[in-house]
């Protein structure tokens, strides 16, 4: 299980800088994204959404890595997270017919840390075991 703690632990940091540096400067994403936030309450949002719930899905997924919460949980919220991200992004590039370069990179991103977190669970243990 050394290989899903790793996973979970790299996957856990990438989640918390990123929701960090997007609460703290939230025209990050704008940059990176061309997202734009005409008001506070624009503003506000982006805090939440890409500042806020990355950072606690990065906290469980350290938890996970230091085996305060069991590995295969946070291996299975790790899959269904960044499967659900990748999905989204591919339909909407598909419905716009466009895709960038930030997009075309988190969806690779996404995708393959969704494939290792599946091959880690799939050469885990038994779904009742501690691990």
């Amino acid at each position: 299980m050394l290989f899903a703690r790793i996973l979970l632990a790299a996957t856990g940091l990438m989640f918390f800088i990123h929701g960090l540096i997007c609460f703290i400067h939230p025209a990050t994403i704008g940059i990176e994204s061309g997202l734009a936030m005409p008001t506070p309450g624009s503003i506000l949002e982006v805090r939440a959404e890409y500042g806020g719930l990355p950072m606690a899905l990065g906290l469980f997924f350290l938890a996970a890595a230091m085996q305060k919460v069991r590995i295969r949980t946070g291996l299975l919220v790790m899959v269904t997270v960044l499967s659900g991200y990748a999905s989204a992004r591919i339909a909407a590039a598909l419905i716009a017919a466009h895709i960038d370069p930030y997009n075309a990179a988190a969806i690779a991103y996404e995708l393959t840390s969704a494939a290792l977190g599946f091959w880690a669970l799939k050469r885990g243990q038994s779904p009742f075991s501690k691990g």
